[in-house]
């Protein structure tokens, strides 16, 4: 079975696309912009501002699955400025705190919007659907 989760941002309906999909344990999430529910890009210039608003709404998709950012296995960021990894990494620790997951830059030659200087994806795992008498 495949479980399909929407943020509500405009371009989701354009393009038929999900925020994120679970099949099994196993839940990803597509790249993920800075941005408001309208589709309007947040803190332009500020890559820690933006990695941070990314992994808000990535946190907000995990927790419509019942997960959080301690089922993080692996994330991937995105950067227009691959020089700016250390900042968009920062946020990243503080937020996923003690999960621990795999970690990749990734450089970007543009983004979708000039404004986007950042964009992440995660993958989780919910040990719960592989073996359901865990956690």
């Amino acid at each position: 079975m495949v479980e399909r989760f929407s943020s509500g941002r405009p371009w989701e309906e354009k393009f038929k696309y999900s925020r994120a999909v679970m099949v099994g344990p196993l839940f990803q999430t597509c790249m993920t912009s800075p941005s408001d529910p309208a589709g309007g890009i947040l803190y332009p210039g500020d890559v820690a501002g933006q990695t941070r608003r990314c992994l808000e709404i990535i946190g907000e998709t995990l927790s419509m699955a019942g997960l959080g950012f301690a089922d993080i296995v692996m994330s991937k960021i995105y950067l227009l400025d691959t020089g700016l990894w250390e900042e968009a990494g920062a946020v990243h620790a503080a937020m996923v705190g003690e999960a621990r997951p795999t970690l990749s830059f990734l450089g970007c030659a543009n983004f979708w919007h000039p404004d986007i200087l950042v964009e992440v994806e995660v993958t989780a795992y919910d040990p719960r659907k592989a073996f359901p008498t865990a956690r």
